[in-house]
C-alpha cells in the first residue's frame, strides 16, 4: 500500500509538472512575441525608409517637384511650394520609427551573444541608420540625433548641431564598415535591399562616406579629402553594388508610385519645360527613357513649371510629355545609393586631387553607367555624346543633375551644394512671386519642420530653430554656402 502511495504521489508530480510547463506554454501568445526577429525589424526598417523616401507626397510632390523634373498637370500647388502639413508629419515620424527600428535591432544583440554575426548585424544598422540621418540633416538641418531614440526616457529630445552630427556619422559609418567580416554571417533573411550580402554593405557604407564627404567639401576641405581618400578604393564598383529597395509586383511591397498611378488611377506629373528642354538641347538618349513623347505631336514637350493650377488644368495631357511608365511599375526600384553617383564624386574628388585617376574617365563612367541603367546601350552613341559633352567642371554639375534623375531628395541636396540655380546651362527657372505661396522664388534651401514638432516639441523646436537661424525655407544648411 505504501508503495501504491509512492507510485500516486509520482504519478501526481510529473502530471502536475507537466501541465504547468503547458499552461505556461498556453499563456505565451505567439501573435505578440516578446522579441521580435532582427530579421523583421530589418526588413520593416528597409520598406518604411523606402515607402517614405519615394512616397506620393514625399519623393514625388516634394523631391522630383523641387528638383523641378516634373510639373504637375492639374492641381499645381506643389510646385508652387504649397506642402501639405500633415504629409511632412508622417515623413518625418516615420523616418524615425524606420530608424528606431534599426537601433532595436542592436538593442536585442546586446542581450545576445551572436559573436561576429551579431556585429555584422550591427555594422549594417548602423549603416542603414546613418543614411537616415544623413538624408534627414540635408532635408531639415539641426534634427534629434544625441537624445533621439529614447523612447519615456526622453520623449521631447533636444535637436543636435547638424555640423556635429554629420562628423558623428562619418566616424560611424567609417567603423561600421570596417567591423564587418564577409565571411561570417549576418541576417538570415529579410533583407530587401542588397539581399544580405555584406560585401555590398560595406561598398554602401563607402559610397555614403563618399557622399558625406563631398557633401561638406565647401566648408571643412580636410574632413572631405579624409573621408574621401579613406573610402574611395572600398566604394561601388559598378550598377550590381547599387543600394536599392528591391519592390515586387505583390501588393503592398510595390513601388509606392505604382500605388498611385496604376492602383488610384491618378496621373498628376508630367515633364517640366525647363528639364525637356536641357535634354532636346543635349541630344541626351535619355529622354525617351524618362518621358514619353506628347500624344499630340510626337515629339517631347514639357509643362511650364510653377504655373498656376488654372493655367495647368488648361493644357491637355496630350499636349505634354507624361511619365515613362516603366518608373510606375510595380517593381521599379528605389535607390538609396547608386554607382553612377559614386563615379560623379569621384571625379571631383580626383579634380581636387584627393584620389587617384582622371576625373574626365570617372565623369564618363558615371554617364554610361546612368544610360545603361535607363536602358540605353548603344555604346557609339554613348561614346557620341560624351565626347559632345566632354569633361569640365560646367558639364560634370550639368550631368549629375541629368543622372540623378528620379533620386529627387538627392538631386535637390546637389542643386543646392553645386549652386545649379547660378548656372545657366542647367536650365533651372525662377518661380513668378505673384503665383508662388511663400516668399521664396528660387530652390528651397530646406524643408520647414512638421507642424506636430512645433507643438510637441516646442521649447526643441525653438532653439532649432534659432541654431540654424530660422525654420523658414530659405534658411541655407551648414554645408550650402553661396
Amino acid at each position: 500500500m505504501k508503495n501504491l502511495h509512492k507510485i500516486y504521489f509520482l504519478l501526481f508530480a510529473v502530471i502536475f509538472g507537466t501541465s504547468c510547463e503547458n499552461i505556461t506554454e498556453l499563456n505565451e501568445d505567439p501573435n505578440r512575441p516578446t522579441e521580435v526577429p532582427v530579421e523583421y525589424l530589418l526588413t520593416s526598417a528597409e520598406r518604411e525608409l523606402g515607402n517614405r523616401l519615394y512616397g506620393g507626397f514625399d519623393n514625388v510632390a516634394f523631391g522630383m517637384t523641387v528638383s523641378q523634373y516634373w510639373a504637375q498637370n492639374e492641381y499645381s500647388d506643389e510646385t508652387r511650394y504649397q506642402f501639405r502639413a500633415n504629409t511632412n508629419n508622417t515623413f518625418w515620424s516615420e523616418f524615425y520609427t524606420a530608424i528606431n527600428d534599426l537601433q532595436e535591432i542592436k538593442r536585442i544583440n546586446q542581450t545576445i551573444d551572436k559573436g561576429q554575426q551579431g556585429v555584422n548585424q550591427d555594422a549594417v544598422a548602423t549603416i542603414l541608420q546613418s543614411w537616415a540621418f544623413h538624408s534627414m540633416v540635408d532635408i531639415y538641418g539641426d534634427i534629434p540625433f544625441e537624445e533621439a531614440l529614447q523612447g519615456v526616457d526622453i520623449p521631447s529630445p533636444a535637436y543636435s548641431d547638424q555640423t556635429e552630427i554629420y562628423a558623428a556619422l562619418i566616424d560611424s559609418v567609417s567603423t561600421a564598415v570596417n567591423a564587418i567580416d564577409p565571411s561570417a554571417p549576418g541576417f538570415s533573411g529579410g533583407d530587401v535591399i542588397l539581399g544580405g550580402d555584406l560585401e555590398k554593405w560595406q561598398k554602401f557604407g563607402n559610397s555614403l562616406l563618399l557622399r558625406m564627404g563631398i557633401r561638406v567639401s565647401e566648408v571643412n576641405a580636410s574632413l572631405a579629402e579624409s573621408t574621401i581618400s579613406a573610402a574611395a578604393s572600398g566604394a561601388m564598383e559598378s550598377l550590381n553594388d547599387n543600394a536599392s529597395v528591391k519592390y515586387i509586383t505583390a501588393q503592398p511591397n510595390v513601388n509606392p508610385l505604382y500605388v498611385s498611378y496604376v492602383v488610384n488611377g491618378r496621373q498628376d506629373y508630367c515633364a517640366t519645360e525647363n528639364f525637356i528642354e536641357l535634354l532636346n538641347g543635349l541630344g541626351d538618349p535619355r529622354i525617351g527613357e524618362y518621358f514619353l513623347p506628347a500624344a499630340n505631336t510626337g515629339t517631347f514637350v514639357g509643362l511650364p513649371y510653377g504655373v498656376t493650377s488654372a493655367v495647368a488644368a488648361g493644357i491637355s495631357r496630350d499636349a505634354v510629355s507624361q511619365l515613362n511608365p516603366k518608373v510606375y511599375a510595380a517593381d521599379f526600384p528605389g535607390i538609396l545609393m547608386d554607382y553612377v553617383e559614386t563615379s560623379f564624386i569621384l571625379a571631383e574628388a580626383a579634380a581636387n586631387g584627393w584620389v587617384s585617376g582622371a576625373p574626365a574617365d570617372y565623369y564618363a563612367q558615371a554617364i554610361s553607367a546612368s544610360m545603361n541603367y535607363w536602358g540605353v546601350t548603344d555604346q557609339t552613341a554613348i561614346a557620341e555624346y560624351i565626347a559632345s559633352n566632354p569633361y569640365s567642371e560646367q558639364n560634370l554639375k550639368v550631368q549629375k543633375y541629368i543622372a540623378m534623375y528620379y533620386q529627387g531628395w538627392q538631386s535637390w541636396a546637389e542643386i543646392r551644394r553645386m549652386d545649379l540655380e547660378s548656372l545657366p546651362a542647367a536650365n533651372l527657372v525662377e518661380i513668378d512671386p505673384d503665383v508662388n505661396f511663400v516668399d521664396v522664388s528660387n530652390i528651397l534651401n530646406r524643408r520647414v519642420y512638421p507642424q506636430d514638432e512645433q507643438n510637441l516639441n516646442s521649447s526643441n523646436y525653438s532653439a532649432a530653430s534659432e541654431n540654424i537661424g530660422s525654420d523658414a525655407y530659405d534658411t541655407n544648411l551648414f554645408w550650402d554656402i553661396d
